[in-house]
């Protein structure tokens, strides 16, 4: 039998760059995009720079000396700290690590190479002693980290009654959806000791039944709170995707019970009912699909079909907070620390309480639970004196 090689297919015009285009979108999920756009900006900033600076250099053919006078003459002078004070280290590192990520994508990898002019120029031991060696000036001068001010759990529950008690008195749906949002989001930072970010884009689909948890949770969506019969609860699971900590899987299991006490820390409760409003005639445009939390449409008629920003959920919370009375400058990562900090005054052992926190460090850990870490270091010597 005669074999005869397959015909040439002629593959259609344009195919290469659509490969490609459909390739870089794959790529582009490899980074969160809260992280892309911050690679973007900083970028967008230093070309903007390089450009007034006259010079012709370009993002593709800067240098660790172009980096250098670009901090010094530009970046810090226009990025000040709190106060107006010189901006922190953490600051610094953060602009760099941005830049060093932006040039990989853009094809500049590996170290610098001071003689072929190539490679990351933020990889170079000139910016790395740039940052030791501002870090230590900063330190020299009194500079010293302030974590987040933990939300204590008294003030959490008051957050927790007020969002709840908004909703209720809401009589525009935009408004009560939003509330009930808001304190789903709420609860879960402090129940689950997620970060904002990780909260901000949970989905139906980190949704898993508690007895199968490689299984979807299929009792979703809960029947509302005023059907439920007397006595029962539901205990949740949830197993995010592509957490902080777990970036290429689902991370560890975190379990939400029902708390017939307290309705207004209650997750699963709060869920049902925001799930059931969201379905009704009246709220077209706002019913879950995917996305559990997403931000309001500027026409306040439905929610976008996007996660909302850490920003934006930060945002919320401060203005709820100052509205309510409680506000002392907490952030989001405030119910983190405030979680993580209660969970260790109930007793929890350190094993648990990295488990609780998905950290491995103890170091970490430490930080997290020193009630005094968010104190800067005038008002402690205030405070003991």
């Amino acid at each position: 039998m005669s074999s005869h090689p397959a015909p040439v297919v002629t593959p259609p015009v344009g195919f290469y760059q659509r490969g490609l285009e459909k390739a870089q979108a794959v790529m582009d999920q490899a980074l969160a995009d809260s992280t892309r756009d911050r690679q973007d900006a900083a970028a967008a900033e230093l070309q903007s720079w390089l450009s007034g600076a006259g010079a012709g250099t370009t993002l593709l053919d800067a240098s660790p000396e172009d980096l250098l006078v670009y901090l010094e003459e530009w970046w810090l002078p226009n990025h000040p700290g709190r106060k107006q004070e010189a901006a922190g280290p953490q600051a610094v590192k953060g602009v760099l690590s941005a830049l060093s990520g932006w040039f990989s994508r853009a094809g500049r990898v590996g170290p610098f190479d001071p003689v072929s002019r190539t490679g990351n120029p933020c990889e170079c031991p000139w910016v790395s002693d740039y940052r030791k060696g501002y870090t230590r000036l900063q330190m020299v001068g009194g500079y010293e980290e302030v974590s987040a001010v933990p939300m204590t759990e008294e003030k959490y529950g008051h957050l927790c009654q007020y969002l709840l008690d908004q909703a209720a008195s809401a009589t525009d749906v935009a408004d009560t959806l939003t509330s009930l949002r808001d304190l789903l989001c709420v609860q879960f930072m402090f129940q689950s000791t997620y970060r904002g970010y990780d909260v901000g884009k949970l989905a139906l689909g980190d949704f898993c039944h508690p007895d199968y948890p490689d299984r979807a949770d299929w009792r979703l969506p809960l029947p509302p709170p005023q059907e439920w019969p007397p006595g029962a609860t539901y205990r949740l699971c949830i197993r995010e995707r592509g957490t902080k900590t777990s970036r290429i899987q689902r991370a560890p299991a975190v379990y939400l019970q029902s708390n017939p006490t307290c309705p207004a820390r209650c997750f699963p409760r709060t869920l049902a009912l925001y799930m059931w409003r969201a379905r009704q005639p009246d709220a077209d445009g706002f019913q879950v699909v995917d996305h559990l939390f997403r931000p309001l449409r500027p026409n306040r008629l439905a929610f976008k079909e996007e996660p909302l920003s850490s920003s934006a959920l930060g945002a919320r919370v401060r203005r709820h907070l100052h509205a309510a009375g409680l506000y002392e400058g907490e952030t989001n990562h405030s119910f983190r620390r405030g979680a993580l900090q209660a969970a260790a005054q109930q007793g929890l052992d350190e094993s648990a309480l990295k488990a609780l926190g998905q950290i491995r460090s103890s170091a970490v850990l430490a930080r997290y639970t020193d009630p005094t870490r968010h104190v800067g270091p005038q008002k402690k010597r205030q405070r003991s004196g």
